[in-house]
């Protein structure tokens, strides 16, 4: 079944509304005015698993430096590993100093998947400093 969810709450329905049932939030309005990139970041913050994990993906594909703020925020709340992993392998694909700083933080994370991933980034980026 076919599923429409509100850019602003999130909230998700069974028909392709103007407003949303949950916030009243002109459905139409906040994506018309946003760019590529803006929906890909308000998008890491859909409830739905997948995306959150192709937005991030997209964003680190992109280089998309001014996604590395969301993506932080993102990796600091999600408790699902694989977003957490998506999010780390794109903020490394990203490589802005402020990325790969965070990516530094991640030795104890609870997540061993998360942790690796982390650890692979951070090393190759010194592995290629030193060439």
């Amino acid at each position: 079944m076919l599923r429409f969810f509100c850019p602003n709450c999130w909230a998700d329905f069974a028909q392709d509304l103007d407003r949303c049932p949950g916030c009243g939030c002109d459905i139409r309005r906040p994506w018309d005015s946003k760019d590529y990139v803006d929906k890909l970041i308000a998008a890491l913050r859909h409830p739905e698993q997948g995306t959150p994990i192709r937005a991030a993906w997209i964003l680190g594909q992109r280089c998309e430096a001014r996604a590395v703020g969301p993506l932080i925020e993102l990796l600091r709340r999600t408790v699902d590993v694989y977003v957490a992993t998506a999010t780390v392998e794109a903020l490394g694909e990203i490589g802005a100093p402020e990325a790969m700083a965070f990516l530094n933080t991640l030795g104890d994370h609870p997540a061993q998947m998360v942790r690796a991933a982390a650890r692979r980034i951070v090393e190759g980026s010194h592995a290629q400093e030193k060439r």
